[in-house]
This record gives structure tokens, C-alpha cells and sequence, in this order.
């Protein structure tokens, strides 16, 4: 049950920070976390549910929904990439600063999600490019 409920603690990470950084600003807290909450279910299920590959040939090109079943696809790939760097990333980190809370534990962490942003950022780049280069971009 921990492995499965283990990949939702950045989603709801991140949803608890958008409800402590509207409480701290002073602003009533809206539903935003409940509905971030919400969609990355739905996608989840969405990404478990669909037989992609089997659907997607089923498909005519150029069609609205077989656009969207494939930035589906990049999205999917692109979150599995991400997953991937991340954990990669950490796992260095764990072996470069395997003592939390001694000095340059926060700084080491600092530079290890410093270059996963960055390298996110230029795969995001060069994806973009290719899409430009075969007409897909826009």
C-alpha cells in the first residue's frame, strides 16, 4: 500500500503548498488544491486505462483527437523521463551528502534540483525543436 501511495507525495506536496502560500499571503484559500489533486487522478487514470498503442493506430492522422492522443503520449513519455532524472539525481545526491542535516546538505540538495530543472528545461528545448523541424510546432 506505502509503494503505491509513495508516488502522490510531490502532487500532494505541491497542493499543499498552493493552500499554505495563499494562507500565508493573506488570501482565502481556494478549491486550486483540490482541483490539482483532482486532475492528476484523472490523468493517472487516464494514462492507466487507455491502451495507447493499440488505440492510437485506430486513428486518422491529422485528426483532433489523434493530436491529442499524442501529446497525451509526449506528455506521458516526457513525465517518465522526468521520473527517471529524478531519481537519478537524488540517488547521487544520497551518495554525495549521505548525512542529513550537516553543513552542505541543504546546498548540495540546492545544486542537485538546480541541475534536474535545468536539464528538464533543455530536453523540453530540443523536443520542441525537433517538433518545429518536422512542422509539428506551432
Amino acid at each position: 500500500m506505502t509503494r503505491k501511495l509513495l508516488p502522490w507525495l510531490p502532487v500532494l506536496g505541491f497542493a499543499a503548498t498552493l493552500a499554505l502560500i495563499q494562507w500565508i499571503s493573506g488570501m482565502p484559500v481556494t478549491w486550486l488544491w483540490l482541483q490539482t489533486l483532482v486532475v492528476a487522478a484523472a490523468a493517472a487514470l487516464v494514462v492507466r486505462a487507455v491502451p495507447w498503442d493499440r488505440w492510437l493506430f485506430r486513428l486518422r492522422p491529422n485528426s483532433f483527437l489523434y493530436e491529442l492522443s499524442l501529446f497525451a503520449l509526449f506528455v506521458r513519455h516526457f513525465a517518465w523521463v522526468y521520473l527517471h532524472e529524478a531519481r537519478r539525481l537524488l540517488t547521487a545526491w544520497r551518495v554525495a551528502a549521505p548525512l542529513r542535516f550537516r553543513p552542505g546538505w541543504y546546498r548540495s540538495l540546492s545544486f542537485a534540483l538546480a541541475a534536474f530543472f535545468s536539464r528538464a528545461l533543455l530536453r523540453s528545448e530540443r523536443f520542441y525543436a525537433s517538433l518545429l523541424v518536422k512542422g509539428g510546432g506551432r
